[in-house]
């Protein structure tokens, strides 16, 4: 699958961010991380932004911020339920970038 570099780009400016790789690492183990959320099942439904924030220790607007960028690559998807957004993380984007990255570098 060919993609534009335009995405590329994104996916590459969402993985030069310590937050946005904290992100990802925390919803891999949404479970781990979020069993106390009672409003949807973390790793079937998604983790509320609000909660990510809370684990943090960042503004709401500041975590929205880093979740925008990651969805413009790509790397999760967001829905919402009522008044609440929710992240999942999008393992066959992730699988298909960590797939280029290494094919471009020769890696392995």
């Amino acid at each position: 699958m060919t993609m534009g570099m335009s995405r590329r780009e994104d996916q590459i400016k969402a993985m030069s961010s310590e937050v946005r790789m904290e992100i990802l690492r925390l919803l891999r183990d949404a479970k781990q991380h979020f069993s106390h959320q009672e409003t949807a099942d973390p790793e079937a439904f998604g983790v509320c932004i609000n909660l990510i924030a809370e684990k943090l220790q960042l503004a709401q607007p500041t975590v929205s911020r880093h979740i925008d960028i990651l969805k413009r690559a790509g790397f999760i998807t967001v829905q919402r339920y009522q008044k609440w957004s929710y992240c999942r993380r999008d393992e066959t984007a992730l699988s298909e970038y960590r797939d280029w990255l290494s094919e471009t570098l020769s890696i392995g």
